[in-house]
Order: structure tokens, then C-alpha cells, then sequence
């Protein structure tokens, strides 16, 4: 009996709602089975996700999102059968296969749905070839076994056919039986369903409606060689779940069996639960414990790496007795005990029904079914919007105690599905990966490819010996305690700890403690120029992007680093950043104090609408680098700081960062190899965003110093690019110094790793007839009427109405996403409002203040935001409220108020800067050329003026009292009434 495993099959006629998945999932665990077939599931696409019961779902559906939900098939598994799980592919919405490791051999699984008899003969035929050609693919030595609503009546006749079925089947076959018995004898399998005594009543797996009509049409079949380890197939009528087919279980004597690894992968400990650390009493205890821990460890003097376990063991010791790890996030069950009760009625119901022949009685026993099924489905809408409000009211709560963090995770909880969905992954030939070990081996394997150096590359050298007449005025002894307090707490909270485990709230439950254990720490890696282990690892999570998420390029890698080599990196960047700050190019905004995507996007408009309306021939190429980050050779880093006059013993500092540095994805769980990392600036280092802008803008320097090529900006100077790290504009009134520029900008960057990737990179131009294209080798660049640069559409005339009109879209699409907490009835109005305005206005007002604000702009933008408010307060037709009276109600001023105040407190911000500010230069800026005849355009500069105007203002009055801040702000209220 101990190498019986339950293997069951059933028609459950949906799962696309959450309610039946835990409806199967119950009778699964009730049954004790190990794998349990479905047949329409009605789930698009194909995936696996993880239960709230911890069970495991494979599906394969309809391909297109767009298709009526129907068909489909699943395999729900227990989590013994998910770790025998060997391999399992979507074939269809019709069939799908699955392998499992046993303790005699493999187990190969093809659960179906077959079209029914009245099925057009090509519609049959496909099913029937498409099942054909999964069973040639599977191996010739596994244990076959086919299963699942075949809709095929087999009878009890098996002359000429005892191999392959008994005689204990019901009723008459019919042609998909002739069908399902020829395939049976193509492919040596047995009808189970045939072999064993039973009476009619567990032999029948579907009965109609009206309870006259039974038939035997769901099967299993199994590999003729092996029918003697099938122990018995019946039907358990016990079972239900509102289905007119009879859950059907199978006993095998197989035991389904994890494969014993041999050196696997490495496990990732579990995460510490930092949250208990904002409990006054458990800090407090905290920091006893962690004192007490410290000092009871050996101290060791010599090895750093020693030194640094020896801190790690106290911070991770203590944090396993004081905090505890964190619980998984799986979704509780949602549906009530009354639900559940109902739940049993019916199955009670179901059963009277089954033994009931009397008309009447049967009759009356069916009005009572629909009723407590009805009673089933609103019970558990009841649930779910009661679950709903326990979310809300944590929102809610966390609102009124000022948590936004904890709001905006309540919030994304009720929008999104908590359930871990995923797709297996494919191996770079397309074939699906399944099994948590071997989609590791895939990530290792992508990675370790995006890391690789290119082929031109040499080894590193570890210095640069070159250096400049005269270094620059940084610090470079060992850091003061002072410095690490600082450091630890810049450190943000809330982010996912490195290797090591140890994050920013354990290193500030007790800053003293901290500075105490880590500056003599960083005083030998200062002076040993060498990093403990921990700190050379790097930890790869994938997060998806978009398309296909069975491909690796469809996902994003996000290194997690040790937080304790954050303190170390923070201190090294402040005095970095304060003596190479000055000597950075204005063009370049990214990662640089007081300047912002905002500066970059007005200025381009600007120059756009400026150019078009004087007619002056410009072209913008908007440069794309493949992989720039990761491409980025260090030794270009070590030479590019050395020739500003950064001290070679921060640099050798660096180098010692990145000297050994090393990366590990983690998946399920797991932890991968090493994967060596010789090229790119480290993903998630406070200092990788300066030292690639230092490489990058030394690359420029060496382009634009030699010639002049740029549009005309002022008298004397031109402007060659606009910048936002790697995100480059070039910028020329000339075909051929576009090109040029293309040239240079190529062969310098291949210089420093970075490769142009012409696919991507675009080019854009205004008042030119020219029609030849640029070329990025023997590449043409695409040309395009409009661009999003930095999130924001620019357009040859400037773009705002394009990307007003981009804008409302992308806040539609994420209104719609919060659909559940506009509908919540515990979430307050003022709740709904504010995330209303931090996620959906956020969206919609991004770079608003670039537009030239028309009225036509202002109505489009007005009537997006009036239509989401009234959901907001739930107000439908016929019942009606004023404008006024709602924004009076939702406490908003118009929206083009709300524009002009954040437009011009931008314009006083920037009129502030310095003359040499490429953004306050724009504010004047007009190219040589001509006017056209007629009314000139609406820009954003003439929208500016006529405000202005509006008060009495004159340009030159606006740019006076922009000096004085607090004056300024009683100009804005001017300019922007409430």
C-alpha cells in the first residue's frame, strides 16, 4: 500500500474564477490525490502558478487574451508530485504533457480535452493528430498515461482488441470511441476504465442535466507493458464541484519520487523580519542581544574576512531570536466557513440527486440545487469583497498613521493577483525549461552571456599608471566616524538585503553599535585595498519587462548588494562627487544634484518649436547603447578618473571593488554559480551612476573639443547634445556634421566597450529637405516624426499634443488597473483621492511642465479627470453634478491651474541657476532664420508671456523677481489662483 499513488482526472467545466480553484484544490487534498487532470479550465495562455493551498497549477489555453474563455487544460499537483515534476509543455488548448520521476522510471502524463462526437471530422482529426504526435515525442522507456474528458463512449465489446480494453465499459461506442480504441492500439496503451469490476453507478463519469443520460466518456489509458500497476479506476461522486462530470481517480502502484541531486544549487536564506524593529520594546531588545552576541564571539585581529564574519554572525544571530523571518505571502483563504458550508449542502445535494429516480422528487431536489448554487455564488462575492475591505481598512489605516509605503502595498495587493504566476522558461534552441534547477542553469547561462567581455577585450590592468600634473583636492585617509554615521543613515530602508543578509534597519536599530564594528572594518579594507567576500557578491533577481516571459531577454536582472559595502561605497562617492561635480559637462542632467528630466524635455521642446517657427534646419539623433552599463570596460573607468586628477588611492579603492566582483541569480529559492563579472559599472552600487557619467562625458569631451558641430547657442557657443546618463541627443544643423558626430561618437565609444545599437538608435529632423539617410556604420539610422525622450513624446513641431494625448492614455490604462479600490466601500474618499493623485495624476501631469497649455489641451485633459472623479464618488447617469460642484467636492482646482503652478515653479527654479544652465539659456533662445507668413504657432514660450501678461508682468520683470525665492511664491499664487 505505500507505493500506491492517487492520480485522478475531471471535467470541472471552469477554473477561470478563484473560487472553483480552491473548490478543486479541496477535494484534491480530501482525496489524498498526487496529481489530479483537469479539463476546461478556461484559463488564456499557458503558466504555473502557486496556490494559496501551496499547490501547484499547470494550465495550457487559448494562445490570444482576445479569444472567448473556453476548452483548456490543467494538471493541479501536490507538492510531492511538483518536485518529481521533470519537464511538462502547453500543446494546445486541448492537450497538454507533463513527466514525472518515479522510483521504477519516468512517468509521462497527457491530459486531454477532446471535441465532442458532434464535432466536425476535421476538427477531430487535429485533436487526434496533435495527441499523435505527443506521443511520439515521448521516450520509448517512460510510463505512458493518457487522460481526461476524451467525450468517447468504448462499450464493453473488446474481441480482437482484449490487449488494449475490457469488458467492464458502458454503453454503445461511438466514433470518437472507434477513434480513442485506434489510438489505444497505435500507441500500446489500456483503457483503465474497462478493466475493473464495478457496479454501473461508479463506472458512468457524466450524466445530463436532467439525470436520464449517463455515460462512461472520460478515461485513462496507460502503456499496455505497465497495466498491471494500475490497481483500480471509479468514478467518486462524493466529489463535486458543480460539474456535470464525475470526478474519476485512478490508483497506481507507481510512487512518484524527487530526483536526488547531486551537488545542486545552494539554498538562499530566508529573509529577517525588519518590520518588528519600529516595536520600541523589540529594538530595544534588539540591541541587548546584538551587544551581547558581538561580544560573546571570538575576536579575531588579523583576517579581514574573519573580522567581517565575526559582525555578520552578531547582526544575523540576533536577528534570528529577537525578529524572526518573514512569512510568505501567499493569499489566505479568502472564502468563509458559511461559503464552505454552502459548499457541502450542495455536494449533499448533489448526491441525493444521484440516488433519486422519482420525477417529482427529482424535480424539486434541482429547484433547491439552483438555489444554493446561486446562493454558493453570492456568497462568495460576499467573500471576496469582504477580503477586499480587510485590505482596504489596513490601507485605510495606514493612510491615517501616514504609512505610504504600507499604503501603496495594500493598494497594489487589492489591484494585482497575489498568486505567484510564471511561465516556464526556454532554452536558447525554444525548448520549455519546467524545473526550478534547470531554469536556474538558464539564468546562469543568459547571464553569464550579458556579462561576458566582448572578444576585443584585454585583461584589466589593476592600475593605470598614467597620472595628471596636478590631482584634485579629495581626501583619501581612512574614514572618521562621523563619515560612517553618516553613511549608515543615508542608507534607505525598506530595500532587499545582499548576500549577507543585513539591511539598513538592522545597521540603524543601533547606530553607536554600527560605527563602533564598521570603521575599524573599513579602516583594513582601506588599507588592505581588498573587500571581505560578502561584499563581492552580487545577488540577480529577475523582474519581467514586456512580450514573450518564457525568453531571458523579456526579463530584467536587478543586483542586490551587500548593504554594510553600501556604507563603505557612500563614503568614497561623497568626496568624489563633491571635487568631480564641477568639472562634468552642462550637458549631461543624469544623476546630478538640481537637475531633472524636466530641464532636458523643455529644453528639446523648446528648441523644437523654436527651430520650426524660424525655420532653421536641425538634426536630433537620440543614440541608443546596447547594454551600456554592462558593457563599460574598467580599465576606460580607471583612466578616465586618473586623468581628472582623482588621487590613485581612491581609484585603487574602486579597483578593489570591482577586482573580484561577482554575481549569482536567485530563483525559487536558489542560488546559482558564480558568474564572473569582468566588464560594466556594478547594477545597484551607489557609484556606478558617477563613474559611467564620468566615462561618458570624457568620451564627448574628446568628440566636441576637437570641432564645432552643434546648433548655434548664443553668440559665441554652440550646443552640441543634451544628455541624461546614457540617454544621448545629438544635435546639428547639418547633415554632414550629424554624421560626423555619428562617427566619432562610434568609434570613441567602441574605445570604452560601448557598441551604438543601430536598431534602436533614431533620428529625427525639423526644416529639412534633405532626404539622405545617417548611417551608424553601413546601418541607416530610422528616421520618425515623433520620439519619446525621457518618458515625454517630442514631436518635429515640438510633440505636445502628442504626448498629452500619450499621457491620458497611459492614466486611463492605470485607472482602469485600480478599478478595485474606486469600488471598495471601506477605502474613505479621501484615500481614494489620494492615491488617485499619486498614481494616476502622476502619470497623466508627467513633463506638463513643457506643454504650451491651449484651451483645447486644458478641455482634453479637464474632461479625463472630471470622468475619473465621478467614478471616484460613484456618480453614473441619469444622476448628474456640476463640474464646479465636483471639483469642490474632490477638493481639486482645475487642471490648468495645476499645470501653471507646477510650470511655473519650475520657471523661477530654473531662472535661478546660473547663466551657464543650459535649460535658463533656452528660455531665450532663437535660432537664425525666418518667419513664415501668417499667425505663427502656439508655443511654449508664448503661452509663458501671455500668462505673465495676465498679471502685468513682463519677461524681464518675471526673470527679477525669480531671484527671490519668497517673493517668487507670492508671484505663483498670482499666476495660479486656487
Amino acid at each position: 500500500m505505500k507505493i500506491r499513488t492517487r492520480i485522478a482526472f475531471w471535467n470541472v467545466r471552469t477554473l477561470s474564477d478563484d473560487s472553483r480553484l480552491a473548490q478543486a484544490e479541496a477535494v484534491m487534498l480530501g482525496y489524498n490525490l498526487q496529481i489530479l487532470g483537469l479539463s476546461e479550465v478556461r484559463r488564456h495562455g499557458f503558466g504555473e502558478l502557486r496556490t494559496s493551498r501551496g499547490l501547484t497549477l499547470l494550465y495550457s489555453g487559448k494562445e490570444n487574451e482576445e479569444d472567448v474563455r473556453e476548452y483548456g487544460v490543467g494538471l493541479l499537483l501536490s507538492n510531492v508530485a511538483k518536485k518529481s515534476l521533470v519537464d511538462w509543455k502547453p500543446i494546445s488548448d486541448r492537450i497538454m504533457y507533463a513527466r514525472f520521476n518515479s522510483r521504477v522510471r519516468k512517468i509521462s502524463i497527457v491530459q486531454c480535452y477532446a471535441p465532442t462526437n458532434a464535432s466536425s471530422e476535421d476538427t477531430k482529426d487535429d485533436f487526434y493528430n496533435a495527441l499523435n504526435a505527443t506521443l511520439r515525442s515521448i521516450k520509448r522507456q517512460d510510463i505512458v498515461i493518457v487522460m481526461g474528458d476524451l467525450n468517447a463512449k468504448v462499450g464493453r465489446v473488446n474481441a480482437g482488441r482484449e490487449r488494449h480494453m475490457g469488458t467492464q465499459g458502458l454503453g454503445v461506442c461511438n466514433d470518437n470511441g472507434d477513434r480513442f480504441i485506434d489510438f489505444c492500439q497505435n500507441h500500446d496503451l489500456t483503457i483503465g476504465g474497462t478493466l475493473f469490476i464495478h457496479g454501473d453507478h461508479h463506472k458512468y463519469t457524466w450524466n445530463s442535466p436532467d439525470g436520464v443520460t449517463k455515460n462512461q466518456i472520460d478515461h485513462l489509458a496507460i502503456s499496455s507493458k505497465w497495466r498491471s500497476s494500475l490497481l483500480d479506476v471509479r468514478n467518486r461522486r462524493g466529489a463535486d464541484i458543480d460539474s456535470d462530470h464525475h470526478l474519476v481517480v485512478a490508483e497506481v502502484r507507481l510512487k512518484v519520487a524527487v530526483a536526488r541531486a547531486t551537488g545542486g544549487p545552494g539554498r538562499l536564506g530566508r529573509r529577517f523580519d525588519v518590520n518588528k524593529l519600529s516595536d520600541l520594546d523589540t529594538r530595544r531588545a534588539f540591541r541587548l542581544e546584538l551587544r551581547n552576541r558581538f561580544s560573546g564571539l571570538e575576536e579575531v585581529a588579523d583576517s579581514l574576512d574573519e573580522e567581517w564574519n565575526r559582525i555578520k554572525m552578531a547582526y544575523t544571530e540576533t536577528s534570528s531570536v529577537i525578529l524572526g523571518h518573514k512569512s510568505s505571502h501567499s493569499r489566505e483563504d479568502w472564502m468563509s466557513q458559511h461559503t464552505w458550508s454552502l459548499i457541502e449542502d450542495r455536494r449533499n445535494l448533489h448526491l441525493k440527486l444521484l440516488e433519486t429516480r422519482n420525477v417529482d422528487e427529482r424535480a424539486g431536489l434541482i429547484l433547491q440545487y439552483r438555489r444554493i448554487r446561486k446562493a454558493i455564488y453570492r456568497s462568495t462575492r460576499a467573500d471576496r469583497r469582504r477580503w477586499a475591505d480587510d485590505i482596504a481598512d489596513h490601507a485605510q489605516h495606514a493612510a491615517n498613521t501616514g504609512n505610504l509605503k504600507e499604503l501603496y502595498r495594500s493598494t497594489k495587493t487589492l489591484v494585482g493577483d497575489n498568486r505567484r504566476k510564471r511561465k516556464p522558461l526556454r532554452s536558447k534552441e525554444g525548448q520549455l525549461i519546467v524545473t526550478s534547477e534547470e531554469q536556474l542553469l538558464r539564468w546562469h547561462q543568459h547571464f553569464e552571456e550579458v556579462f561576458r567581455l566582448s572578444a576585443t577585450s584585454t585583461p584589466e590592468a589593476l592600475l593605470v599608471s598614467s597620472s595628471p600634473p596636478r590631482l584634485l583636492d579629495i581626501n583619501s585617509e581612512p574614514p572618521s566616524e562621523s563619515e560612517v554615521a553618516k553613511a549608515v543613515l543615508s542608507l534607505k530602508t525598506g530595500k532587499a538585503p545582499g548576500f549577507d543578509l543585513i539591511t539598513a534597519e538592522m545597521l540603524q536599530a543601533d547606530l553607536t553599535f554600527a560605527v563602533d564594528v564598521l570603521t575599524p572594518l573599513i579602516e583594513k579594507i582601506w588599507t588592505a585595498e581588498e573587500l571581505p567576500d560578502d561584499w563581492n557578491k552580487g545577488l540577480i533577481i529577475t523582474v519581467p519587462k514586456k512580450g514573450d516571459l518564457s525568453q531571458c531577454d523579456n526579463w530584467r536582472g536587478i543586483a542586490l548588494l551587500s548593504i554594510p559595502s553600501k556604507v563603505f561605497c557612500r563614503i568614497i562617492l561623497d568626496r568624489l562627487s563633491r571635487a568631480l561635480e564641477p568639472l562634468l559637462r552642462r550637458e549631461q542632467a543624469g544623476f546630478r544634484l538640481s537637475r531633472s528630466c524636466t530641464d532636458q524635455i523643455n529644453t528639446l521642446r523648446i528648441i523644437l518649436e523654436q527651430a520650426s517657427e524660424w525655420q532653421r534646419e536641425i538634426y536630433l539623433t537620440f543614440v541608443d547603447f546596447e547594454k551600456a552599463f554592462d558593457t563599460l570596460k574598467w580599465s576606460s573607468i580607471w583612466s578616465r578618473l586618473l586623468e581628472m586628477g582623482v588621487p590613485p588611492k581612491l581609484v585603487r579603492l574602486l579597483q578593489s571593488i570591482y577586482r573580484k566582483y561577482s554575481c549569482r541569480v536567485v530563483h525559487d529559492g536558489l542560488i546559482s554559480e558564480d558568474i564572473a563579472v569582468h566588464a560594466g559599472v556594478r547594477q545597484g552600487c551607489l557609484l556606478s551612476p558617477l563613474l559611467f557619467i564620468v566615462v561618458l562625458d570624457g568620451i564627448l569631451l574628446r568628440i566636441f573639443n576637437e570641432r564645432r558641430r552643434g546648433i548655434e547657442w548664443g553668440l559665441s557657443s554652440v550646443l552640441e547634445d543634451l544628455d541624461y546618463a546614457d540617454d544621448l541627443c545629438l544635435l546639428s544643423h547639418t547633415h554632414a556634421d550629424m554624421q560626423a558626430k555619428l562617427n566619432d561618437l562610434r568609434q570613441e565609444a567602441a574605445k570604452t566597450g560601448l557598441k551604438i545599437n543601430s536598431r534602436k538608435t533614431q533620428e529625427m529632423r525639423t526644416g529639412v529637405i534633405n532626404t539622405a539617410p545617417l548611417l551608424i556604420g553601413t546601418e541607416a539610422v530610422e528616421r520618425v516624426q515623433k520620439f519619446t525622450y525621457l518618458g515625454s513624446v517630442v514631436a518635429e513641431t515640438g510633440g505636445t499634443e502628442e504626448d498629452v494625448a500619450s499621457r491620458i492614455a497611459k492614466a486611463r490604462g492605470t485607472f482602469a488597473q485600480l478599478r478595485p479600490v474606486w469600488q471598495s466601500r471601506k477605502l474613505t474618499r479621501r484615500v481614494k483621492l489620494k492615491i488617485f493623485r499619486s498614481n494616476v495624476k502622476s502619470v497623466l501631469l508627467y513633463g506638463c511642465e513643457t506643454w504650451k497649455v491651449t484651451k483645447e489641451i486644458s478641455r482634453q485633459i479637464q474632461v479625463f479627470v472630471n470622468r475619473c472623479l465621478r467614478r471616484i464618488l460613484g456618480i453614473y447617469w441619469p444622476e448628474t453634478i456640476s463640474n464646479v460642484e465636483l471639483l469642490e467636492k474632490c477638493r481639486e482646482s482645475p487642471i490648468d491651474h495645476q499645470i501653471k503652478r507646477r510650470k511655473w515653479s519650475w520657471i523661477g527654479h530654473t531662472l535661478r541657476r546660473d547663466s551657464n544652465h543650459i535649460p535658463k539659456q533656452a528660455l531665450d533662445w532663437n535660432p537664425q532664420g525666418k518667419r513664415k507668413r501668417g499667425r505663427p504657432r502656439q508655443t511654449w514660450r508664448r503661452t509663458v508671456l501671455a500668462e505673465a501678461k495676465d498679471i502685468g508682468l513682463t519677461w524681464s520683470e518675471v526673470k527679477h523677481k525669480a531671484q527671490d525665492r519668497s517673493r517668487w511664491v507670492t508671484t505663483v499664487d498670482a499666476l495660479c489662483p486656487s
